[in-house]
């Protein structure tokens, strides 16, 4: 493998450094000029900072990719704006195909109502639709999907009903799901869509992704990953994290034995508590603020919950439980202590943590239980306080307090839910929007929430700038240490270097 060399970059706001890469390691690092020779690859730096290489510890790439393939509905204003993207789709689309898409939220149209299949019917006669919410929750289905998959008598909370009794189209949680396991899947699709997630990811300086695998496609993304993998077609490191259908599955296929290498490896299992604040299904303690007859879901009961976290952690893999609301923590919170112990081993943690009052905090510090957070949402959820008041707003995403109550957080995107840059990420957790100010985080809190806090929470070592560590690098062309943080989002990435191979540079001399 031919070595790396960054020139002139700059390392913790000290500026001169050289840094050179070789066989998949930091070799050397001085504040003179290393020599380089033909067969090395040599990156400009002209100042920029050098960084441990950024990992998003919650992302979904394999529907990321699914997203750019079919009906974008992000940033639909209204209804009307939704019908005119579906009949794009509906267009590409053969009689009887089905056709998805992602990204439409009420509470960006006018009067905030969830779209019903009445809205969309008339544009999508004949083809199933599928059409999920931003944050993946719930869906909307046209009348076609309902009749193909045999849903008009089917009932409970899951299946919203309009005051005649008949469907609306809007399904939540395990009923999305059960839609989505009807789609047409293949490993080669899954390959391309996740290759091109993993471009943009390197473009925006990300080594490390920890990829939640879904429930509804796993198969195709386990077998898609390994097709990549002994190809040595991947450009990042991925730490996987499967659905409790594939426990017993990558045991006897033997797919976990093919998914453990250097770029490849299955870590454990990503578990749903509940849904999101967004579609009301986040399972709180107390009822909405905008629903009061309305507490969310919870999809396990305690019991089923503990005995499934017992299972996970029998196999010898790492739980991680989505918890939105702090009904929901609550819940993970209790299953996590009884086999996390004090020092909780495995490293289990929470996925989300929004909503985390300071009892809940202090329960996750005593077993310490670690936590994937994503700044974005804080930004993004403009409607929160309407969801949950005033006063309840007070502990919703309280990153600082986390950090300072022993709380292992660590950096996501929860992409395609928000842009998968860290960048932004970095920005949204030290400006807050404006948002709750005084639990904005410094720049070297923000920084170790995806790079130290996110490593070990994906049971790796802590990556550093030192000679003999890996050379995962992330170079940036300004040092966002020393600038005012609104200014952020205008740092850009030279180069991101994994395994000391440049997948993405700007700067090659």
């Amino acid at each position: 493998m031919k070595g790396v060399l960054v020139r002139d970059c700059s390392i913790a706001g000290r500026e001169g450094y050289h840094v050179y890469c070789q066989d998949g390691r930091i070799v050397k690092v001085a504040e003179s000029t290393i020599p380089s020779d033909g067969d090395t690859e040599v990156i400009d730096a002209n100042g920029g900072a050098l960084f441990p290489g950024f990992t998003d510890s919650h992302c979904h790439p394999f529907e990321y990719g699914w997203l750019k393939r079919s009906v974008n509905l992000k940033g639909a204003a209204n209804i009307n704006a939704v019908r005119l993207r579906l009949v794009a789709g509906i267009q590409r689309a053969k009689p009887g195909e089905w056709v998805s898409g992602m990204g439409w939220d009420q509470e960006e149209f006018p009067g905030k109502a969830m779209p019903t299949r009445r809205d969309i019917d008339d544009v999508s006669p004949d083809n199933p639709v599928v059409l999920s919410r931003v944050c993946g929750h719930i869906a909307l289905l046209n009348s076609k999907s309902i009749e193909v998959l045999g849903l008009v008598d089917r009932t409970g909370e899951e299946f919203e009903r309009d005051e005649k009794g008949a469907l609306t189209g809007i399904v939540k949680e395990r009923a999305l799901e059960e839609v989505y396991e009807k789609l047409p899947r293949s490993a080669e699709r899954s390959a391309a869509d996740l290759q091109s997630v993993e471009a943009e990811a390197g473009r925006l300086g990300l080594t490390t992704l920890h990829c939640i695998v879904s429930p509804d496609g796993y198969r195709e993304e386990l077998d898609a990953l390994r097709l990549l993998g002994a190809s040595g077609s991947l450009s990042l490191r991925y730490r996987l994290y499967i659905p409790p259908e594939a426990i017993d599955y990558v045991g006897v296929s033997g797919t976990w034995k093919k998914l453990e290498g250097p770029r490849l490896r299955i870590n454990g299992v990503k578990i749903y508590a509940d849904g999101s604040l967004g579609a009301r299904t986040a399972a709180l303690r107390e009822p909405y603020d905008d629903n009061p007859s309305n507490t969310g879901i919870l999809r396990y009961t305690d019991e089923q919950l503990s005995e499934l976290v017992e299972k996970v952690d029998s196999k010898g893999m790492q739980a991680i439980i989505h918890a939105i609301g702090d009904r929901a923590v609550e819940q993970a919170v209790e299953a996590l202590g009884r086999i996390a112990g004090a020092n909780n081993p495995r490293r289990h943690r929470i996925e989300h943590a929004s909503l985390l009052p300071r009892d809940l905090r202090s329960k996750m510090a005593r077993h310490s239980i670690r936590a994937a957070v994503q700044p974005l949402f804080i930004t993004s959820d403009t409607w929160a306080v309407d969801r949950l008041g005033e006063e309840r707003l007070r502990d919703l995403y309280p990153l600082k307090s986390m950090l300072a109550e022993g709380i292992v957080a660590s950096g996501s995107s929860d992409s395609p839910i928000e842009s998968m840059s860290p960048i932004l990420g970095l920005w949204a957790a030290m400006t807050r929007g404006g948002a709750g100010s005084d639990e904005s985080l410094s720049f070297e809190q923000s920084l170790s929430l995806y790079t130290t806090n996110a490593c070990t929470n994906g049971l790796d070592s802590d990556e550093s700038l030192s000679e003999g560590a890996r050379a995962n690098l992330t170079l940036l062309d300004s040092d966002p240490s020393d600038m005012h943080p609104a200014l952020l989002r205008k740092v850009g990435v030279l180069a991101t270097i994994v395994d000391g191979t440049v997948v993405h540079s700007f700067g090659s001399a």
